[in-house]
């Protein structure tokens, strides 16, 4: 069998040219779409690599736990909806200690593809 780049490496490859070598080249809106696409290609590339590693999986099963919890059924892939609803119609209180921890997890599981740096940052100032 032939070896075959993963999909990663192809979209970090690619990325890294369109970067170095293609982004320099251009000017005001050009510029401004090539980083966008850049900037979308990481996303792409870090979610993979977390799916990856399990982890919107592991926020997914911590989410419908919490929801089977409070004996509230989902269906599949409608966590976030069964959560909003419940939240709005106040079936769940707000101040659920166990709320803020699954809430927590999921935003930092989307900062973790959209915005790393600001997770970076914000974890650093819990530090503090």
């Amino acid at each position: 069998m032939i070896n075959r780049p993963e999909t990663r490496d192809l979209l970090t490859e690619a990325r890294r040219v369109l970067l170095d070598s293609l982004a320099s080249e251009l000017d005001g809106e050009r510029k401004y779409e090539a980083l966008m696409i850049a900037n979308a290609m990481g996303m792409a590339i870090r979610e993979q690599e977390l799916r990856e590693a399990g982890e919107p999986e592991a926020t997914d099963v911590m989410l419908s736990r919490f929801l089977a919890g409070h004996a509230l059924t989902e269906e599949p892939g409608q966590g976030e909806q069964t959560l909003a609803r419940a939240l709005r119609e106040r079936v769940i209180d707000g101040g659920d200690h166990e709320l803020r921890g699954v809430l927590r997890a999921m935003t930092e599981t989307r900062l973790k593809v959209n915005n790393p740096g600001y997770l970076k940052k914000l974890q650093q100032s819990r530090m503090v």
